[in-house]
């Protein structure tokens, strides 16, 4: 009972402080007519507080010691002193600009009033100053540590992107309308249309493209034959190919490193270790060729297979040139079909690499098998 009142006040008192630093973010927003005009502050609230809660459990989900978000002590007192008087600064009407601003980041701006959202402001600040008040008291509380200092660094860097991505997705309605756009194009799996949207991006295109291929490679269930195909069409079959193949790379050593740097006891509670020891046993009996022939096969999934090879021995080198031959044929063909491949030629695409990873398979087993005999 008194670990889960230490980790919960060292909680609170984090995320009263990101409140604090959001609702000035959000403040200095609102002072600047050009940014206000273009950029929603109110979600520097939403994002800063959302990331406080998301790095507390994925540490306390590992078992290490709670982060300090804002580093030492002294450091801590001087972000919540600062952003205090900052907002007091900033705020001509302290009964209404925090309070709309906050409501809006709550999403409840249709749901409750100003004079109610002030009301969960002042409980708000009298929880957060006591928990400030022990906090350190409970700043020190250790857990037992098992990840390195690379992955906690690697945790900060993946969750500082999923930051800065949020942050604008909520509060830019232009990228939030492009993201939206593109997702749901490629879920309609129409080369033509897709073909249309990269091109309507202009000098752009390319980089769109590329972008969206790393998206789907690392988070996205998205079909990345779409985007390859459309690449064809758009900019040639040997620059769409290029364009597709690095893209796919990029996206792939990303997912790589991913689990490299988040580690095994977190991929651990997202994929079941009955999972991840069937992955161990396929890369260590087949080494590079087990990628090699997932990558041939279409049927398997390209992101699973990037972030499993992250939680084994497998080295970066041997990922990559098994990665990048193994989706090098499928990347020329769906090329250069682009825009005149059937759906006969697709099935009869899908056929020949599953022939294809077979005989690589046979090869590779036969031996066991004449030994076993």
């Amino acid at each position: 009972m008194k670990r889960l009142l230490h980790i919960g006040t060292f909680i609170l008192s984090h995320l009263f402080s990101a409140y604090l630093v959001g609702l000035c973010l959000g403040l200095i927003c609102v002072q600047n007519k050009w940014i206000d005009m273009r950029f929603d502050g109110a979600y520097f609230i939403t994002v800063t507080m959302a990331m406080v809660i998301w790095l507390s459990c994925i540490y306390v989900l590992i078992g290490e010691r709670l982060p300090n978000f804002f580093g030492a002590g002294k450091t801590f007192y001087t972000v919540v002193g600062l952003s205090t008087i900052s907002v007091l600064f900033l705020t001509d009407s302290l009964l209404f600009m925090p309070a709309f601003l906050t409501r809006k980041a709550l999403f409840l701006t249709n749901k409750v009033s100003i004079d109610q959202v002030n009301m969960l402001i002042v409980m708000w600040l009298v929880i957060g100053l006591i928990c400030l008040f022990f906090y350190r008291q409970f700043r020190d509380i250790e857990f037992k540590r098992n990840i390195k200092k690379s992955q906690r660094f690697g945790i900060g860097i993946v969750s500082s992107l999923m930051a800065v991505f949020f942050t604008f997705y909520l509060g830019n309605t232009s990228f939030q309308e492009v993201v939206n756009q593109s997702i749901e194009v490629m879920n309609k799996s129409n080369v033509e249309a897709f073909k249309e949207y990269i091109r309507s991006f202009g000098p752009l295109a390319a980089v769109v493209s590329g972008l969206l291929m790393v998206l789907q490679s690392i988070i996205a269930p998205l079909p990345a034959f779409i985007i390859t195909f459309s690449n064809g069409m758009a900019f040639g079959w040997f620059w769409g190919a290029l364009l597709s193949w690095t893209s796919a790379m990029l996206g792939a050593i990303i997912c790589f490193y991913l689990t490299k740097w988040l580690g095994r006891p977190i991929v651990e509670r997202v994929f079941s270790k009955k999972a991840l020891g069937w992955w161990d046993h396929f890369f260590q009996k087949y080494g590079s060729y087990s990628i090699l022939i997932a990558r041939l096969v279409p049927v398997v999934s390209f992101d699973l297979v990037s972030y499993a090879a992250g939680t084994t021995t497998v080295t970066f080198w041997n990922f990559f040139w098994a990665t990048g031959l193994g989706q090098l044929p499928a990347t020329l063909l769906y090329s250069y079909l682009g825009g005149t491949a059937s759906g006969l030629v697709q099935i009869l695409f899908l056929l020949f690499t599953i022939t294809i990873a077979l005989i690589i398979i046979g090869i590779l087993v036969r031996p066991h098998f004449k030994a076993s005999t």
